[in-house]
């Protein structure tokens, strides 16, 4: 496992995976033999506002059965899953992180749905980017969910992203960024619980979107929406405390809990914010 993989389990989202199988359990679907991508989703998808995000990117890049499209930090496999139930397209899902990726090939092979989404373990900073999909240029779409946070610099990062897509292809990212500086605690908290440090204000990343060859850019801004998200997340996950624990366990509940909470706050303090991004390779 690269020392990235090794470093972001700090993030307690990204801990105890077999928690999706546990809750399959639970609702006597580990053994079905077809799962529909859309129940699970309420299962195995880490971003915010559930399928209406997915949605919305299958509507604003216009998918469909021709359309390949790249899912970058992929995790459970739920949003690629669902982006390719919904409209057809084939998605590759690129996750960094091999045991989190395992859990992901497990629940596609459990909706056959082997063709439309194709998973791949690696760094996209590091990997061979000719042997990703079909190779440079080859997309129509690059999409990524919560993912960005966890890569300080951002133009490699957005400059791959725009050497997969073909021109005119769409980038569809869901992403934290700085509203204004954080307090010391609010840094610490941001590195240890949530993998992300050195987060760009709104001028830092439209700059490095223009840098590396994007126009058309639209900057959405999410932040009242995902803070109201977070808290009502929080409090569902309290209240539920007793049948979480009945099928996951105290140790599970408290790891959650502990980056739910450092979520919440954060938002709370109005320093960071949410934004979608959209644009356009020139």
């Amino acid at each position: 496992m690269s020392d990235d993989a090794n470093n972001i389990k700090t993030m307690k989202l990204y801990t105890n995976v077999e928690r999706i199988k546990n809750e399959l359990e639970s609702r006597d679907m580990l053994n079905s033999e077809f799962i529909d991508p859309i129940v699970l989703s309420e299962i195995d998808s880490m971003h915010y506002m559930g399928n209406s995000a997915i949605e919305d990117a299958v509507k604003t890049m216009r998918l469909d059965s021709s359309s390949r499209v790249l899912d970058i930090g992929s995790g459970f496999g739920g949003p690629a899953r669902v982006l390719s139930a919904s409209s057809n397209c084939t998605t590759t899902a690129l996750e960094l992180q091999p045991d989190i990726h395992q859990m992901a090939e497990y629940l596609t092979k459990k909706m056959q749905l082997g063709q439309p989404v194709k998973h791949k373990v690696g760094d996209i900073l590091s990997l061979d980017l000719d042997k990703l999909g079909g190779g440079l240029s080859s997309f129509d779409g690059v999409i990524s969910f919560l993912v960005f946070l966890h890569i300080t610099d951002k133009e490699p990062l957005l400059e791959r992203c725009a050497n997969m897509l073909k021109p005119g292809g769409n980038l569809f990212v869901e992403d934290f960024y700085c509203v204004s500086p954080f307090s010391v605690a609010e840094a610490e908290s941001l590195s240890e619980d949530v993998f992300a440090k050195e987060l760009p204000t709104r001028e830092e990343y439209i700059s490095h979107l223009e840098a590396s060859g994007f126009h058309n850019i639209q900057f959405i801004d999410k932040s009242s929406e995902w803070t109201k998200y977070v808290t009502e997340r929080l409090g569902n996950f309290t209240a539920n405390r007793h049948n979480f624990e009945e099928v996951h366990g105290d140790p599970t509940y408290l790891s959650l809990l502990h980056f739910y909470e450092a979520v919440a706050a954060l938002f709370s303090g109005r320093n960071l914010g949410g934004v979608r991004i959209i644009a356009e390779k020139k």
